[in-house]
């Protein structure tokens, strides 16, 4: 199956994803009912290395014109270390980045800012419920849903 993006490049889907979902870590400091990452407060030891991480946005540059959008998850891809190094080399490759980072402390004005400047593109957050006391209780630490409301704004 292959559909024309905005420059005309034909993707093949069989060939191209359109996304690459990279769990950068299982670190983080929420506790979500939901967790596919089973995430843990520190980094786990088969985390892939700062230079493993690298070879493997190597690999991406293999799937071919148009490259796929890489989504830094996790975990908290915040807790990541070498993020932003991380980031900046995809870029280097040609390669757009977004990422879900996690509403704990750690996500600040700052954060957002240094995220723009390292040219990432997109910026997900999720919203579990209408109230703090539905929300906070899927992220299973109080205080998320108002993070998540100032991050919004």
């Amino acid at each position: 199956m292959s559909r024309l993006l905005n420059h005309g490049k034909p993707r093949d889907y069989a060939q191209t994803p359109l996304n690459i979902y990279w769990e950068t870590t299982q670190a983080c400091a929420l506790a979500c009912r939901h967790c596919r990452a089973e995430a843990v407060p520190d980094r786990h030891p088969m985390e892939l290395t700062f230079e493993e991480g690298v070879s493997f946005l190597h690999q991406i540059q293999d799937f071919g014109d148009p490259l796929p959008q890489l989504i830094l998850t996790g975990g908290d891809p915040l807790a990541r270390s070498g993020l932003f190094e991380l980031i900046d080399t995809a870029r280097k490759l040609g390669i757009g980045v977004s990422i879900t980072p996690a509403t704990t402390p750690a996500l600040t004005r700052e954060i957002l800012v240094q995220l723009k400047a390292h040219e990432v593109e997109g910026l997900g957050l999720s919203l579990d419920g209408s109230t703090a006391e539905r929300h906070d209780a899927i992220r299973g630490v109080p205080g998320t849903f108002d993070r998540t409301l100032q991050a919004i704004q």
